[in-house]
């Protein structure tokens, strides 16, 4: 009797301690599970900040490079006289986890070479690649040890409006002494001055309207957005004329002071920016405004 007492207090400690010990064992079991899937997921998430800062260094590159199209040299280290659109592109990824090295970034015109007096419907395309070593096991097996990321931008390249040279006032006539005028004589009349046009001036803030402000592209037999473009109110200037000249960004133009432009698909990606430009003359006095319209492939 008293030997069956004590086997059932053994077998009570027994079952007792049982649910811990088998807690830890597939604690154990699944613990590298998660700690593998934690690892992927914080790789997955350099991944998509290397992106963003390859994409946000080609922007800043274009954004220079509309500006000075020359000054680009990636065999030559950084200088802000005379490199200065490789001094933009690797200064915005400095203090991220990606660093973008010199020769992976190219930069191109349209026309080429970059001309030194742009004209309307020029444009440079700034493409920065980027190298990416991936950490994790799990991930490499699926999308390869080493991923190759690249973005590009386009811009407008800037243009120096032309002072022009309209047309200089007359001087007015020194008064002569009037006769005195004979019965039945009919006065002559007097001379219509003639009106000196200057550059346009607009309303408000004078900004280019586009309605939608984003749309897709009529790629792949789909139909694209029609954007409506409506150029800034100019202040009217008596006996001048107002032309309206329409750059696309994608090699289309246009004329008048609302136009309208549906954007097709060119080249790879899934997203674009598009910069349009307005000149409005008068007289041989131009002005020029630009405006970024986002554009995405249709399917």
């Amino acid at each position: 009797m008293r030997h069956r007492l004590l086997l059932r207090r053994w077998a009570g400690r027994r079952t007792r301690h049982r649910p811990l010990g088998q807690s830890l064992v597939e604690l154990a079991l699944v613990l590298p599970v998660l700690m593998l899937l934690f690892a992927g997921a914080l790789d997955l998430g350099r991944v998509f900040y290397s992106e963003i800062t390859i994409e946000n260094a080609a922007k800043e590159g274009a954004l220079e490079a509309a500006k000075h199209p020359t000054s680009f040299d990636n065999t030559k280290p950084c200088d802000k006289d005379t490199n200065r659109v490789l001094c933009l592109v690797l200064n915005e990824s400095k203090g991220s986890m990606y660093e973008i090295a010199p020769a992976d970034v190219t930069v191109s015109c349209s026309p080429s070479p970059c001309p030194t007096s742009p004209a309307v419907g020029d444009t440079v395309s700034v493409k920065v690649v980027g190298h990416f070593s991936l950490l994790t096991p799990i991930v490499s097996q699926i999308l390869g040890s080493t991923m190759t990321l690249s973005a590009t931008s386009v811009a407008q390249l800037g243009m120096q409006p032309n002072p022009g040279t309209g047309p200089s006032p007359s001087p007015s006539p020194s008064p002569s002494p009037s006769p005195s005028p004979s019965p039945g004589a009919s006065s002559s009349p007097s001379p219509t001055p003639t009106p000196v046009c200057v550059a346009p001036t607009v309303h408000g803030a004078g900004k280019i309207d586009v309605s939608p402000s984003s749309g897709t592209s009529s790629s792949g037999g789909g139909a694209g957005t029609l954007f409506t473009i409506n150029a800034p109110t100019v202040d009217p200037q008596p006996g001048c004329s107002f032309t309206y000249s329409w750059s696309f960004g994608d090699g289309a133009n246009a004329s008048g002071s609302t136009v309208t432009h549906t954007y097709t698909h060119q080249g790879s990606g899934h997203q674009y920016e598009f910069t349009v430009t307005l000149v409005i003359s008068t007289s041989g006095v131009p002005m020029s405004w630009t405006k970024t319209v986002d554009v995405t492939v249709n399917p």
